[in-house]
């Protein structure tokens, strides 16, 4: 079973629907052919820079290569392309899915008065990546486990929600994300395996959103050099519940200047 295209005009809980059943979703025409081209602008010079002088960092907490060869990551894409990241964030439909699937309502005693409290979710991570042919598959992880979320059957509680934008066409030959839909649900004694997943292709402008609990992984780029659609780009931006430690500390890094020229909604 592969995941569910489903146009950005749908109705908001059809969406919600299939993401809660399969555990992610893609949602076509998302952005605009112009958006994404803007965005891409944006993207590729920064992108030739980290070529000629790569991020040092290597995050080898997440384990042996977390990240696969020949693929150029933007870090801290909400500093370095403030713009596209909240053209990204901005999108109703954005918003909307990291609510209703992040909120958390809990009530409480004060005093004599029971209250009933609801939290939403916050930037949790904003990242670019350019992924060349040569680049192997990743490893199936869930990305809730950096919140260190027990596998919990039949659950749809998760700390964490990505999204990925699709900044050229993703296909099964360069390396469209893996998902395994309705993993979600599992409990720990299933082990995600290869051949269980299905690529999440996706046309330009597409989006997938999936759940923290989803298992999941970049596929291997089998393409050669020069041919069509060679190259995959894609445009993370991941919110978490907004009591959970975010992937990337905006709050320190994020530049006055730059804080200042951002939309207040």
């Amino acid at each position: 079973m592969g995941l569910v295209n489903i146009p950005a005009t749908a109705p908001v809980e059809e969406i919600l629907g299939i993401i809660r059943r399969d555990g992610g979703v893609i949602v076509t025409g998302f952005l605009s052919e112009e958006e994404v081209d803007g965005i891409n602008s944006q993207a590729y010079p920064i992108f030739d820079q980290l070529r000629e002088k790569p991020d040092p960092a290597k995050l080898a907490e997440l384990g042996e290569n977390f990240y696969a060869s020949n693929t150029t990551h933007i870090r801290g894409m909400f500093v370095k392309m403030p713009e596209a990241t909240s053209l990204i964030m901005q999108k109703p439909l954005w918003h909307t899915i990291m609510h209703e699937t992040l909120k958390s309502t809990t009530q409480t005693w004060m005093g004599d008065k029971l209250l009933t409290t609801e939290s939403s979710y916050i930037l949790s991570l904003a990242s670019a990546y350019h992924v060349a042919p040569g680049a192997e598959a990743q490893v199936l992880h869930q990305d809730h486990a950096i919140h260190n979320v027990p596998a919990q059957e039949g659950s749809l509680y998760t700390t964490q929600v990505g999204c990925l934008v699709a900044g050229t066409k993703a296909t099964e030959k360069n390396g469209a994300t893996r998902v395994i839909p309705g993993s979600h649900l599992w409990g720990i004694d299933k082990r995600p395996k290869p051949e269980l997943t299905v690529g999440a292709e996706m046309d330009k402008g597409s989006a997938l959103f999936w759940l923290g609990s989803l298992y999941h992984g970049a596929g291997a780029n089998k393409c050669t050099p020069g041919e069509e659609n060679d190259v995959r780009l894609l445009y993370g931006v991941f919110a978490c519940k907004d009591f959970c430690r975010q992937e990337e500390a905006f709050h320190l890094f994020t530049p006055t200047s730059v804080a200042q020229k951002l939309p207040l909604d």
